[in-house]
């Protein structure tokens, strides 16, 4: 008997000891230091343009502006949002274009509303439209098509004082650079960004293009590397999950994965670009994780992205006036005008 119990001892001593080989769990679950900016951040938001199909959703919350407004037939919307975007430090929004008709009508509609806001615009350009396939690549006549969209783009909006630019470069987004499993022969991002910077160069437009990615945490090893170097700038956009390790982690999981992101691609000499939500609530997603909106948590998601942004100090809140997602930045019923204040105040010199 004991013998028996002096070998119980040693095991049990032997099962606590640690283990080197092992990760400690402060490794991956720490606290973000607060930091504080000596210069602005230069922020953007996605802005949707909400149709009817969008407010017939179920929704965590609303927009002050009551729901449904429509931005492209009352003209009391943009002027609104834009001076809320003006009070919560917002420079520039985003809008995604896929040559529809919607999307120039609220390109055209903000450029026409705008008056003393400081808000400018940024484009998402879609490549979806050009229907690139393995077997009829964005070559030849299909690369001409957004060669030629892209002038019509600079001499209606990119060229104008509106447009939002870092130094004299006007700030554009490609989307998708993660193609799908069907479709991954169908651009060579390094030859068609190549001939579109030629020929907007001709135009004496040189743009800061920044490439987005549509999901997180997957590590940069695993995209097109060349594709990645094309651009001056990725972002990637989705930061919801359904994993309960990386919810409950949250900012400690998403710091090591940005820090992987940024030393990555500071060796191809391109940027990386933060993007960040106030909360994330998706009633339709019944997989994802709910984050709850509390001052702490976003206080500490804005430090994460403080940490890990680029030189050009771009930061992009996803999104907006998603509210289907629960992420909308704009003022709403349940939070008021809240998370504007803190965006200003964590994003911009006091």
């Amino acid at each position: 008997m004991k013998y028996i119990i002096l070998v119980l001892i040693a095991i049990a001593g032997f099962s606590c000891k640690k283990d080197d080989n092992l990760i400690g769990k402060t490794d991956y679950i720490y606290d973000i230091p607060p930091i504080k900016l000596t210069s602005d951040a230069e922020l953007g938001a996605y802005y949707l343009n909400y149709v009817a199909a969008d407010w017939a959703k179920v929704h965590s919350d609303t927009s002050l502006l009551g729901k449904p407004y429509n931005a492209l037939t009352d003209p009391a919307i943009f002027p609104q949002q834009l001076s809320w975007a003006d009070e919560g430090g917002i420079d520039y929004f985003i809008f995604k274009w896929n040559a529809a008709a919607a999307d120039n009508s609220l390109l055209s509609t903000f450029a026409s509303r705008r008056s003393s806001q400081k808000v400018k615009m940024v484009i998402d350009f879609n490549m979806a439209h050009l229907n690139a396939t393995n077997a009829a690549p964005l070559t030849g006549a299909k690369l001409q098509t957004m060669i030629n969209e892209f002038k019509t783009l600079v001499s209606q909006y990119i060229s104008k004082d509106y447009y939002f630019k870092i130094g004299d470069q006007p700030v554009v987004l490609i989307s998708p650079i993660n193609l799908s499993a069907t479709t991954l022969t169908s651009i060579d991002y390094k030859a068609v960004m190549l001939s579109l910077r030629s020929e907007l160069k001709l135009l004496g437009v040189n743009p800061y293009f920044i490439g987005e990615l549509t999901t997180g945490w997957v590590a940069p090893s695993n995209f097109d590397q060349t594709a990645l170097a094309s651009m001056d700038a990725l972002v990637l956009t989705s930061w919801n999950t359904p994993d309960f390790d990386r919810w409950w982690g949250f900012n400690s999981y998403l710091d090591l994965n940005w820090q992987n992101w940024k030393k990555s691609l500071e060796q191809m000499n391109v940027d990386f670009v933060p993007c960040i939500f106030p909360g994330y609530n998706e009633p339709a997603a019944t997989t994802q994780r709910v984050f709850d909106r509390s001052e702490t948590s976003y206080v500490n998601y804005t430090n994460v992205a403080k940490k890990n942004m680029g030189k050009n100090r771009l930061i992009i809140i996803n999104s907006w006036n998603d509210f289907s997602k629960g992420n909308a930045l704009e003022p709403s019923k349940k939070f008021n005008k809240q998370y504007l204040g803190l965006t200003k105040r964590e994003f911009k010199v006091q």
